[in-house]
């Protein structure tokens, strides 16, 4: 009978660990994958800030309306504004 008892404690024990080394794979992947979609939203928000900034630099330099096209993005910088599309979609707007 003694015997039942220790294989049953050793298997509880197994499965306790278990169920505990399951929930923190899983914690590590969630976070995981919730890095990721931050990092995408945040190169996104990057390349807006960058076709902008060069959008009104070029627009100072030669004075003329400006139009920068990179990886589905396109920014137009003129006097009044300059914008920044992704798609058809106006991501940034700037006034002056």
């Amino acid at each position: 009978m003694k015997k039942y008892r220790i294989r049953a404690f050793v298997m509880a024990d197994s499965i306790l660990a278990l169920a505990v080394v399951t929930l923190g794979i899983v914690t590590l992947l969630t976070s995981q994958q919730q890095l990721t979609r931050q990092q995408v939203r945040h190169d996104g928000r990057l390349m807006e800030a960058r076709l902008a900034k060069e959008s009104s630099d070029q627009f100072r330099a030669t004075g003329r309306p400006a139009i920068i096209e990179r990886q589905g993005y396109r920014a137009t910088a003129d006097s009044g504004r300059i914008a920044v599309f992704h798609g058809q979609r106006l991501v940034v707007l700037l006034r002056r």
